[in-house]
């Protein structure tokens, strides 16, 4: 498996199907894709893109300064069960503690909040909902 950046637009095709599925390529265009400092990473098996996160800095109120948001991380049905998303949870994290940033954050599904708690990360708060995707948690994990 190889993980490398890719651009905004080499995400949406997952996006869509994973995380939107139903949706319109449009609904998988988020605010600050293209910002400078905004990364993507792709997760490529045998020339494959079979994983996708997006890396924005993005600071979290309850969490504090100098943060970095965690988003739209998705693997293929495929790729389940390899490591994909593991491998690139650790990609944005390094990318994140490399710029100094204090701390990394997302707000997982409920679905996923398994695979962030085993990958190190604590929970913020109580369940909350985003309409039209469903139950999410706030996760964080700090630059030790």
């Amino acid at each position: 498996m190889q993980i490398k950046a890719i651009t905004a637009a080499d995400t949406l095709m997952l996006r869509q199907q994973i995380l939107r599925p139903g949706g319109e390529l449009t609904d998988c265009q988020f605010p600050g894709d293209t910002d400078r400092s905004t990364q993507h990473f792709g997760a490529y098996l045998e020339g494959d893109l079979v994983g996708i996160v997006s890396l924005y800095a993005r600071t979290c109120k309850e969490l504090g300064e100098n943060g970095f948001q965690l988003r739209a991380m998705a693997v293929s049905e495929a790729a389940r069960g390899l490591q994909v998303g593991l491998k690139l949870l650790r990609s944005a994290e390094e990318a994140t503690f490399a710029a100094s940033a204090d701390y990394i954050w997302a707000n997982a599904r409920a679905s996923a909040l398994g695979f962030y708690e085993k990958a190190g990360y604590q929970v913020q708060g109580d369940e909350f909902m985003i309409e039209g995707v469903g139950a999410h948690f706030l996760v964080y994990r700090k630059n030790h």
